[in-house]
């Protein structure tokens, strides 16, 4: 008797792991900046990130692209491709792009995204078209 509700419960128990929601597949999408490690940053800085690890976006000023070269949740942005505008003011554009190349793992909370790495902290929100 036993084994068979062992046996029984078994196929339950995987349905409700099925059913918990993938926190990485809840991270490609669009964003845009709330700040980095608490820190509003001037301009409209965005970021697209999706299902086949391209991330593409807007900082302070220049544009930049490029690949996470991990699997989601984690975080590897690598080289970045990013444009050499000539900015009218700095407003945080090292600091920014600093922290994303410093960024180690992204999490949903919400309608927020936040990603992390040693000693730095980014917040995004879901961008809405």
């Amino acid at each position: 008797m036993r084994k068979l509700i062992l046996a029984l419960s078994l196929p339950l128990g995987l349905a409700a792991c099925a059913a918990e929601p993938d926190g990485a597949a809840q991270i490609p999408g669009d964003y845009a900046l709330v700040a980095v490690e608490g820190v509003a940053v001037s301009g409209t800085p965005s970021l697209r990130i999706a299902e086949d690890g391209a991330v593409s976006g807007q900082g302070p000023c220049n544009l930049f692209t490029g690949r996470n070269n991990a699997a989601l949740p984690a975080l590897d942005l690598g080289a970045l491709a990013v444009t050499r505008r000539a900015c009218l003011q700095e407003g945080g554009e090292h600091a920014f792009f600093q922290a994303l190349g410093a960024v180690r793992e992204a999490r949903r909370e919400g309608e927020e995204l936040v990603m992390t790495g040693p000693d730095v902290t980014i917040r995004w929100r879901v961008a809405t078209p």
